[in-house]
C-alpha cells in the first residue's frame, strides 16, 4: 500500500468516527415576556410611569420595528401624565427607516399631539403632512383629522378646518354628529361669501358642495332677510338630501330685524329742554351729520320727548304711536332710562328701536335694541386689556360714588372671569386734594414702614429707611375723572407707583387736546373712542363736519357726537349685527357687535400719554 491511499484511508476512518459523534443540542432563547405582561398591566391599572419604564426596558432588548413599538408605546404612556420631555425623548430614539405605514402614523400624531399642547400649530400640520390618510385605520384617520382642525382653528384658517370637519364626520357616530356640524358652520360663517363661493370644493348635490352653498347663502344675504329665505329655499331643492341640521340657519331666518334696504322714515325721540338737553343736542348733530353724509333721501323725523315734572311720567308712549302712524321703519331714541323703561314694559314694539342709554339689567325684548356710552363697557375693556398683557395681580383705586362703585363692581366681576387677582383696593373721597392716606396703605407702603420701625426695635439702633411699595402689583387700575386723575396719577408716581402700569378709563381724559394740564397724565393708559384719535377721525366725513361747524361743545361733548353718529350708521348694519354676534362694525364710538340680550358692546382704542398728548397704543382685540 502506497504513503497516499495510506493517508485517505486515515482520513476517512477519521471522518467517520466524527460522524458518529452525540451532536451538542441547539438551544433557542425566548424573549422575557414578563417585561410586557407588567407593561399591559400597568396600562390598565393608570400607572402611565411604570409603564412607560417597562417599555423602555423592552425597547432596550429588542431591535427593528418591534423596538421602535416599544419605544412608542412608553412615549404615548409618558404623554398620558404629561411628561413632554421624556415623551419626546423617548420618540428621538426611534429609527425610523423602513417603518410599517401604520406605526409612522402613530408616532406623527403623538408628535403633533405634543407640539399642539405648546401652541406651535404649523409645526403640527407639517408633521401630519407626511400622513397619507387613505393607509390609515378609521380611528387613526379620526385622530388625524381632529389634529388637523385643532391646528387650523389655532391658525385660523377656518377653510381648511371647515374642509377637514367635513371629512371627519363621515367618521362620526350619529350622537356626534350635531357637535360636529356646530363647529363646521362656524368655520364656514367666518368666511367671506367670495371664499365661499371660490373655494366650493364641489357642485350639487354632493355634501361638501352643500355645506360651502348654505355658508354662501346665509353670509350674502343675512342684512336682506327677505331675499335670504329665498335663497334658503332655492338651497333645499339643490340640496334635497342634506345632512344639514335645519336648525343651523333658520336662526338667520328668525332672529333680528327685518328691515327693508331702502328706509322712507325714520323718527327720532329725543328731548328739547330739559336735563337732557344738552346731551340730546350732540347726538341729534351726529345723526344729521351722518344723514347728509350718506347722502340718503330718507326722512327724519324728531319728536320732543318730556317728563312730568309732578310725576316724572315720560310721553315716549305717545311719540311712539306717532312714529307708527308716519309709517317709520326705525326709531333712534329714547336718551333718559325711564323713557326706556317704559318701552321695555310695552306689550308688544312693532317698530324696531335703537335705544340710546342702557338698561343695567340684561332685559331681552324683542325689537329694542340698547345703546350707550355705558362706563361698564370701559371697565369690562380694562380687565380684557390687562389679561392680554399678561397681568394677574391688580389694585383699584376708586371714587366714593355710585358712579365709582359701577366702575369697579364691572371691572371686579370680569377681571375675576379672567382669573385675575384683585389683591388690594382703595376708595377716595373726590373733594379731597391729598390722596397719600388713601395711596400708601394701597400701595403696602405702611406695611414697610411698620416692618422698618420693628426691625429698629429688635436692632435697638436707628436705621436709614426708604419705603418700598409690595412687589407683587401688576398694574393699579385708577378711576377717575380728568380733574381727580391729573392729581392722582402724579401722587401715586410720588408714593413709588415707579414703572407700574396706571390704567384708567376714557373718563380719565376730556377728550380734547390740553397739554398744559394733561402734562399730568403722562404715562398714564386708557382706552377711547376712535374719534379722540386724529388718524381715525379725520378720515370720517361726519367727524370733519362737526369740526368745521365751530359748535363750541363739540370738544367737550365728543363721545355723545360719535354716538349719534353710529346710531344713525348702525341702521343699516342691524340686519345683520342682530343675527350674528361675530359680526361687527368700525363705527366712531369703536367696534361695534350686538349680544343676545340686544346691548350694543363696543371695542375701544387704547392710548397713553406722552408730554401731555394723547398717543395711540398698538390696537389690541378685546372681547368685553
Amino acid at each position: 500500500m502506497n504513503k497516499r491511499t495510506l493517508l485517505s484511508l486515515i482520513t476517512l476512518v477519521i471522518l467517520t468516527l466524527s460522524a458518529c459523534q452525540p451532536t451538542k443540542p441547539i438551544i433557542t432563547v425566548e424573549p422575557d415576556t414578563s417585561a410586557e405582561t407588567h407593561a399591559i398591566e400597568a396600562l390598565s391599572s393608570g400607572d402611565y410611569l411604570s409603564a412607560a419604564h417597562f417599555y423602555l426596558e423592552l425597547a432596550s432588548a429588542t431591535k427593528g420595528q418591534q423596538q421602535a413599538n416599544y419605544y412608542l408605546r412608553a412615549a404615548q404612556a409618558f404623554w398620558q401624565i404629561n411628561h413632554v420631555d421624556q415623551a419626546t425623548e423617548s420618540l428621538s430614539k426611534i429609527n425610523r427607516d423602513q417603518l410599517r405605514s401604520a406605526l409612522h402614523a402613530d408616532i406623527a400624531i403623538l408628535e403633533a399631539e405634543i407640539v399642539l399642547s405648546q401652541l406651535l400649530p404649523e409645526q403640527a400640520l407639517s408633521t401630519l403632512a407626511t400622513i397619507n390618510l387613505d393607509e390609515l385605520k378609521k380611528t387613526q384617520q379620526r385622530r388625524v383629522l381632529e389634529l388637523r382642525i385643532n391646528a387650523y382653528d389655532l391658525t385660523e384658517n377656518w377653510l381648511e378646518k371647515a374642509n377637514n370637519l367635513i371629512q371627519l364626520s363621515m367618521l362620526l357616530a350619529e350622537f356626534e354628529q350635531q357637535e360636529n356640524q356646530q363647529s363646521l358652520w362656524q368655520a364656514l360663517t367666518n368666511l367671506t361669501p367670495q371664499a365661499l363661493d371660490l373655494f366650493n370644493p364641489g357642485i350639487p348635490p354632493a355634501i361638501d358642495s352643500g355645506w360651502f352653498a348654505l355658508a354662501y347663502a346665509v353670509q350674502t344675504y343675512r342684512t336682506n332677510p327677505d331675499a335670504l329665505i329665498v335663497a334658503i329655499e332655492d338651497w333645499q331643492r339643490n340640496y334635497p338630501n342634506h345632512p344639514a341640521n335645519p336648525e343651523l340657519y333658520k336662526k338667520s331666518l328668525a332672529t333680528g330685524t327685518r328691515l327693508p334696504q331702502q328706509l322712507n322714515d325714520i323718527a327720532i325721540l329725543l328731548p328739547n329742554s330739559g336735563p337732557f338737553f344738552k346731551a340730546a343736542k350732540a347726538i341729534k348733530q351726529g345723526i344729521i351729520a351722518a344723514h347728509y353724509n350718506a347722502q340718503s333721501d330718507t326722512k327724519l323725523h324728531f319728536f320732543d320727548i318730556v317728563s312730568d315734572p309732578q310725576s316724572g311720567e315720560s310721553n315716549v308712549w305717545q311719540q311712539y304711536q306717532e312714529a307708527i302712524k308716519i309709517n317709520a321703519s326705525l326709531v333712534i331714541g329714547p336718551l333718559d332710562k325711564h323713557a326706556i323703561q317704559v318701552l321695555v314694559d310695552a306689550d308688544d314694539l312693532p317698530i324696531p328701536v335703537l335705544a340710546l342709554n342702557r338698561l343695567s339689567n340684561h332685559i331681552q325684548k324683542k325689537n329694542l335694541f340698547q345703546f350707550g356710552l355705558a362706563p361698564e363697557d370701559d371697565a369690562v375693556s380694562v380687565a380684557n386689556y390687562a389679561l392680554e398683557q399678561g397681568f394677574q395681580r391688580a389694585v383699584l383705586i376708586a371714587p366714593k360714588s355710585a358712579w365709582g362703585e359701577r366702575i369697579a363692581s364691572a371691572f371686579t366681576e370680569q377681571w375675576s372671569n379672567n382669573g385675575g387677582l384683585l389683591i388690594n383696593q382703595a376708595i377716595y373721597n373726590a373733594s379731597d386734594s391729598d390722596f397719600s392716606a388713601t395711596i400708601k396703605p394701597l400701595l403696602g407702603l405702611e406695611v414697610s414702614k411698620q416692618r422698618s420701625k420693628q426691625l429698629e426695635r429688635t436692632l435697638a439702633v436707628p436705621l436709614e429707611f426708604e419705603p418700598r411699595r409690595r412687589q407683587d402689583i401688576d398694574f393699579v387700575f385708577l378711576i377717575a375723572r380728568p380733574l381727580k386723575a391729573r392729581q392722582l396719577v402724579p401722587q401715586l408716581k410720588f408714593h413709588r407707583s415707579g414703572t407700574l402700569p396706571i390704567i384708567a378709563t376714557s373718563h380719565a381724559y376730556t377728550g380734547y387736546e390740553n397739554t398744559q394740564q394733561d402734562i399730568d397724565l403722562n404715562r398714564l393708559i386708557i382706552n377711547d373712542i376712535p374719534w379722540i384719535f386724529s388718524n381715525d377721525a379725520l378720515s370720517d366725513p361726519a367727524y370733519i363736519a362737526l369740526l368745521n361747524s365751530k359748535d363750541k361743545q363739540f370738544g367737550p361733548l365728543i363721545r355723545l357726537y360719535a354716538l349719534g353718529t353710529d346710531s344713525y350708521r348702525l341702521i343699516a348694519e342691524l340686519n345683520g349685527l342682530t343675527r350674528s354676534p361675530s359680526l361687527t362694525f368700525k363705527g366712531a364710538t369703536g367696534e361695534l357687535s350686538i349680544n343676545e340680550y340686544g346691548h350694543i358692546q363696543r371695542v375701544l382704542q387704547w392710548a397713553t400719554f406722552k408730554q401731555g398728548k394723547i398717543e395711540a397704543l398698538v390696537a389690541i382685540e378685546n372681547n368685553p
